[in-house]
C-alpha cells in the first residue's frame, strides 16, 4: 500500500465518518444501478432538502455517488468501483487477501439444493 493509495482515501473516509451520510449510501445502494431521486431519498430517510443537498454534494465530491440529471430530477447512483477500490484498501489494512471473498463451503450449497428439492422448487442443478 503506498502513501498515495492512502491520500486517495482520506476524503472518502472522511465523508462517511457521518451517520447520516451512512443512510443515504444504504437508501442509495438499495436502488442499484438505475439510481434514485434525491427527493425519494430525502423521504426515506427523513432528511430535509437542504440539509440532504449538502450530504449528497459531499458524496459526489468524493467520487462514491454519481449525480445524473433526469429531467427536473437528479438520479443518483453508487460508483461502485470507488467503493471497491476503498474496500480493497481496508482490507489490506487489516491484511486480508482481496481474492479471500467469503463464499459458503460447498456443504451449505448443497444443503440449500436439498431444501429445494424437499420443497419440490425445480433446481438448475438436476437434483
Amino acid at each position: 500500500m503506498t502513501d498515495q493509495t492512502a491520500l486517495q482515501q482520506v476524503p472518502i473516509l472522511a465523508a462517511l465518518a457521518q451517520a447520516t451520510r451512512l443512510e443515504i449510501l444504504a437508501r442509495v445502494s438499495e436502488a442499484g444501478a438505475k439510481g434514485v431521486a434525491a427527493g425519494d431519498i430525502a423521504r426515506s430517510i427523513r432528511c430535509p432538502a437542504s440539509t440532504l443537498s449538502f450530504h449528497l454534494k459531499e458524496l459526489s465530491r468524493t467520487g462514491i455517488l454519481e449525480a445524473r440529471p433526469r429531467g427536473r430530477f437528479i438520479i443518483y447512483a453508487l460508483q461502485r468501483e470507488a467503493l471497491g477500490e476503498l474496500a480493497r484498501y481496508i482490507a489490506g489494512l487489516a491484511g486480508i487477501e482481496p481474492a479471500a471473498r467469503a463464499r459458503k463451503p460447498p456443504a451449505a450449497r448443497a444443503a440449500r439444493r436439498r431444501a429445494a428439492g424437499e420443497r419440490g422448487q425445480l433446481s438448475m442443478f438436476g437434483d
